[in-house]
């Protein structure tokens, strides 16, 4: 007796014949979302009788990108690209078995939005400390009037953008170039001010287009931008200058907030070690290297000139 044959297109085709007979119409997605587990994906969220679920109400605000906002069955509806900075509120945490947190959210209304990986957002008290790679103004490269690229270099550096310090102060931005700065870096002639953040973010493309020039920006928001992980550039005051003196010529980094203070890196130190008071002697601003500044009084410096690597 001769055995059945069958082609293997006709094989396939029962599979899948069988298959809608079993799941109905509806696709089941063979992965899951980049930031979801493949058993999580074809779940709905976890109800709030769920041993997953816990009541969690705080308000909180977007402020990381590239993450997605789902509601059931795992279908992003919305990113935290389009509503960074945005705050909503939360009535719940998910902890799925891959072990990320995810936060239920809903707007000043409380029409529901949909639940996002709880590392894309932060309420107000959130703390972010990050490792910024500390660049001196003095040393190895001796430009007392090159805080603009040194400081500049040390958000490149933590994005893992290889810059020469010495080229970056030798090509940097002069006038006549719109923005560009007044004056020698090394010996300070003819110096009138530093290259202001348009220009120097437009200098930084030479390395990477992911500087993002945010002058003009409220001390939150630069808070904010600081909670997400990414260290902001500002422009503020020098322990050189006299009390009086209202120019923000100078520029630091901020690298962390914790508990209502900016942590700050001054490129005007040798070292990285140095304390306050080894710098330009003006005890108002001469807080040594690396220092944690409160917000309040961040804001009497800050002279809305800034700008940010993501």
């Amino acid at each position: 007796m001769d055995k059945p044959h069958f082609s293997k297109r006709l094989i396939r085709s029962g599979a899948a014949l069988l298959a809608t007979i079993m799941f109905g119409s509806s696709v089941l997605p063979l992965a899951a979302p980049a930031e979801v587990s493949a058993s999580a994906a074809t779940t709905t969220v976890p109800v709030q009788t769920s041993k997953s679920w816990k009541s969690y109400k705080h308000s909180i605000h977007f402020v990381k990108k590239g993450y997605k906002v789902y509601q059931d069955k795992w279908h992003a509806v919305s990113s935290s690209n389009k509503l960074f900075h945005k705050a909503y509120k939360a009535n719940g945490k998910y902890k799925l078995t891959n072990g990320r947190t995810y936060y239920r959210l809903y707007n000043s209304k409380k029409k529901y939005l949909g639940y996002v990986n709880a590392h894309a957002v932060a309420t107000s008290t959130t703390s972010k400390v990050m490792k910024v790679p500390y660049v001196s103004q003095y040393k190895p490269v001796f430009a007392p009037w090159g805080c603009a690229s040194a400081a500049m270099t040390m958000l490149l550096r933590y994005r893992g953008n290889k810059v020469n310090l010495r080229y970056a102060q030798n090509h940097l931005p002069m006038v006549p170039t719109k923005g560009g700065q007044k004056g020698n870096v090394y010996t300070g002639v003819g110096f009138g001010h530093v290259i202001n953040a348009a220009a120097l973010t437009k200098y930084s493309h030479h390395w990477t287009k992911n500087t993002k020039n945010i002058s003009k920006s409220s001390a939150n928001t630069i808070k904010m931008y600081v909670q997400g992980g990414y260290p902001v550039l500002f422009y503020g005051y020098s322990s050189y200058q006299k009390n009086g003196d209202k120019n923000r010529n100078h520029c630091k980094v901020i690298v962390g907030y914790k508990n209502g203070k900016f942590k700050v890196n001054d490129p005007l130190y040798y070292s990285s070690k140095d304390k306050a008071g080894s710098g330009g002697k003006n005890m108002k601003y001469d807080h040594g290297a690396i220092s944690w500044e409160s917000m309040k009084n961040f804001k009497k410096e800050y002279g809305k000139q800034a700008m940010t690597i993501f």
